[in-house]
């Protein structure tokens, strides 16, 4: 039966979230009250209105029947006091335009949970709109599960003015081991890639996707890539790009050297743009190496985060490389058979060579694609020769305390074999060094700041 009346049921529910995640200790969860859900008269407009007794982060749920509706297939037009932080106690609410986003479909029995996250254990989703507001700033979202991210995770909304981030979890006071061992086919010989033992002891955030060119272009104004054809550059990743440019001088003994200065960033390089225009709520930084192979691994094991190995022993297609990167033999070069060579792609190329558009692959089971092939990536540390050297190992590995140049994951990019975009890839360059098949993703310790 289908109707154009909205049916709801008064009756809703409140839930908190009570999570776990190994290092510094959680804060107590704040609490909703109060749930209210109502229909106008005359509209098909769903008014929520909730209590909360302290600062968190709040998402919802609404449920048709006792089943949740999807928000990348329904849910779409919310606004209000929800999915964001929510710097006091007090009374909040939200509205859904469930006439404009299920405009023939009967809506009966409509409850909805929502859900208060403390800000040191927040939602698993979070959301930046690069598009400033008339205060300046840009808004942050967080949703609590891929379902509940409008359009779908792997949607273009979270390509161009949107940058969307994935929480990845701690070891949860576990080893794991990175690295690559001795008999796995194009493993660098030089002991950059020797096992090691890390342990993860919080959550946190990393980019779904490669920065791309029309999020880099919304945040830092410019057009630094080679590939920037106008039909195709936008969610293509952003390279040409150094160390420096996205977050300050990397030098040894700067001002920005990571570690040694931590997390400071300069407030006009990328990362410093983007924390101010969000109000410093998330300390959005480059990840560390351990952070970005923990992350790209997945829980696996294997050269490729989908749990496989490689068998290709030489410079030659590799069928699991395929289904998850741009890599040289499906797209990245071109072979030009009368001089025998591989060539790069014109700088003017649509996406059929070079760079793909991100999210052109298959995620791993986290969610994060691109991990593999496409631009090599920028990390935190400075590179160490030794995959075993003891600035790798342990509780949360920040790298060398100085050296000459910043580590870079992924291995290889559109332009690379096989064996350079395995998960235990490691490579170098100077941190004021910029090339056309390397990018970054952002990344953030999961725990929102009480904004001031």
């Amino acid at each position: 039966m289908r109707t154009r009346k909205m049916m709801l049921a008064v009756a809703a529910a409140g839930a908190v979230y009570v999570g776990g995640a190994g290092g510094d200790a959680l804060a107590d969860p704040p609490k909703v009250s109060g749930v209210k859900l109502e229909q106008p008269k005359g509209t098909r407009v769903a008014v929520v209105e909730y209590q909360t007794d302290a600062p968190g982060i709040a998402t919802f749920q609404f449920k048709t029947n006792g089943v949740d509706v999807s928000h990348s297939e329904i849910v779409r037009t919310v606004t209000g006091d929800i999915s964001k932080y929510l710097p006091s106690a007090g009374t909040y609410t939200f509205t859904w335009d469930a006439g404009r986003d299920f405009p023939e479909n009967i809506v009966s029995n409509l409850s909805v949970v929502v859900t208060l996250w403390a800000t040191n254990n927040p939602p698993t989703y979070c959301a930046v709109k690069l598009v400033a507001e008339p205060n300046g700033q840009y808004p942050v979202y967080w949703y609590g599960k891929a379902s509940e991210v409008p359009f779908g995770v792997n949607d273009s909304w979270w390509k161009n003015d949107w940058l969307l981030l994935r929480q990845i979890p701690s070891t949860q006071g576990q080893s794991v081991t990175l690295g690559s061992p001795g008999g796995e086919p194009g493993r660098s010989t030089d002991g950059r890639e020797n096992l090691r033992n890390v342990r993860i002891t919080r959550p946190f955030y990393m980019g779904v996707f490669p920065v791309t060119q029309r999020q880099w272009e919304n945040v830092y104004g410019n057009k630094p890539s080679n590939f920037n054809n106008p039909g195709f550059y936008e969610e293509r990743p952003v390279e040409q790009v150094s160390w420096n440019t996205v977050r300050g001088n990397g030098a040894a003994g700067a001002a920005y050297d990571w570690p040694d200065k931590g997390h400071a960033v300069d407030p006009n390089s990328f990362m410093g743009r983007l924390r101010s225009r969000t109000g410093n709520i998330l300390t959005f930084d480059l990840p560390t190496e351990t952070q970005w192979q923990y992350a790209c691994r997945a829980g696996t094991a294997g050269a490729w985060n989908n749990g496989t190995t490689t068998a290709t022993p030489a410079d030659v297609p590799d069928a699991n490389l395929d289904l998850l990167g741009r890599y040289k033999w499906n797209g990245g070069q071109i072979y030009n058979s009368s001089m025998s060579r591989w060539d790069d792609p014109p700088q003017d190329c649509t996406d059929e060579n070079a760079t793909a558009k991100v999210g052109s692959y298959l995620p791993n089971a986290w969610g994060l694609y691109d991990m593999h092939g496409n631009v090599t990536e920028w990390c935190l540390d400075w590179y160490a020769a030794n995959g075993t050297d003891p600035s790798l190992a342990g509780d949360d590995p920040a790298g060398l305390v100085n050296g000459s140049d910043r580590s870079l994951c992924g291995g290889g990019g559109w332009n690379s074999a096989f064996g350079s975009a395995r998960s235990a890839r490691r490579t170098f360059a100077g941190p004021s060094t910029s090339s056309h098949s390397r990018g970054f993703r952002v990344s953030a310790r999961a725990e929102a700041l009480i904004a001031p």
